[in-house]
């Protein structure tokens, strides 16, 4: 009855013995109409790509963050953000018990994708340092720019009843933000900025916060890639100084920001490993049955210590993958932690 082509299908002739005209019409535009409608659901099921379905949770949490941004936290009501993302209340509340935790968790999630973007530069193994550093500055000044309107609203409206975990959280993005800047400079210009390295975190972070001022507040049409180039340009002049006055933010001054350096975000692959780790944990987990949570804790304990194994299995790895995967897609998440993997595998043999 029909013809494949690239794409779909097409038609093939029709043969109908028709006794009268009006007969033959009738019969031939009615096989007509069925043929056409088994084309477009053919074509539709053959174009169907799985990649397109955005997962329903992240994008109630993308539209919650842009309408937070745009009318407010307080003026934005559930019933709104159900109508953004096209699904009833009811639905929403599956997801989130309350718009306190729907911000604490779109602002998680936020951060987690700021930082998978950073991680995928660091495994560009193409990249020098300088140029690695570059990259890093235009993805942060993209993300403050566009989100420097939410933490406006934010800053004036922290919701009362959870005003401890937001407290938490927007330290733990200062912290996270000034711990990443430490070790891009770090990687960028080695060691040698000892004693002065908090000093110049601070400079750096300094400089980069007035320009998203300038470009967020006061609307300055400024090029961030421009933006970019003339900090580096500035950051080389002053690493290669070195300061008459004795350093400010020492080590002891920074302790509480080098322990959360030590204990929750360790440095090097190791640490980019323990991230990637971290991220799929909340990935799953959020996404998972109350119920399920035990075998998942259990078969996250398994990767993490699979991973900080010498040579970790990766017939084990996928197993667990493939379990961790029933809930929501980690293929992303996957293919980072391999390839993190196999640049630590690649160092330590260097290493030999």
């Amino acid at each position: 009855m029909h013809d494949r082509a690239e794409g779909g299908i097409r038609s093939a002739p029709i043969h109908v013995g028709a006794p009268s005209r009006f007969k033959q019409f009738r019969l031939t535009f009615h096989l007509w109409d069925y043929r056409m409608k088994t084309i477009r659901f053919y074509n539709r099921l053959v174009s169907y790509n799985p990649k397109e379905v955005i997962n329903v949770k992240e994008q109630i949490m993308e539209n919650a963050l842009l309408r937070f941004a745009v009318d407010g936290y307080y003026a934005t009501s559930m019933q709104q953000i159900a109508e953004h993302c096209g699904i009833s209340k009811a639905s929403l509340y599956k997801h989130f018990s309350s718009k306190e935790e729907l911000l604490l968790e779109a602002l998680e999630y936020n951060l987690d994708q700021w930082l998978m973007k950073t991680t995928d530069i660091n495994l560009d193994q193409s990249l020098s340092p300088k140029e690695e550093l570059r990259q890093k500055i235009v993805i942060e000044l993209e993300a403050m720019k566009n989100n420097r309107s939410l933490l406006h609203s934010l800053m004036r409206a922290v919701p009362l009843t959870k005003n401890a975990e937001m407290m938490r959280m927007l330290k733990r993005t200062r912290v996270a933000l000034m711990n990443w800047h430490r070790d891009s400079l770090l990687n960028a210009y080695g060691e040698s900025l000892h004693p002065y390295l908090w000093d110049r975190v601070a400079l750096f972070q300094g400089t980069m916060r007035e320009y998203v001022v300038l470009m967020g507040d006061d609307h300055k049409a400024l090029s961030i890639h421009d933006v970019a180039d003339l900090i580096i340009s500035h950051l080389d002049t002053i690493m290669a100084s070195y300061p008459t006055a004795s350093p400010v933010l020492t080590s002891e001054v920074m302790h509480d920001y080098e322990v959360y350096q030590k204990d929750m975000k360790p440095a090097g692959v190791q640490g980019e490993i323990d991230e990637v780790c971290y991220l799929l944990r909340e990935k799953v987990k959020n996404h998972a049955d109350t119920g399920q949570q035990p075998d998942i804790d259990r078969t996250l304990e398994t990767l993490y210590r699979e991973t900080e194994a010498d040579a970790p299995r990766t017939y084990l790895l996928d197993a667990l993958c493939l379990y961790l995967g029933q809930w929501v897609s980690i293929e992303k998440e996957r293919k980072k932690l391999y390839d993190l993997l196999e640049l630590r595998n690649q160092a330590n043999s260097n290493d030999r």
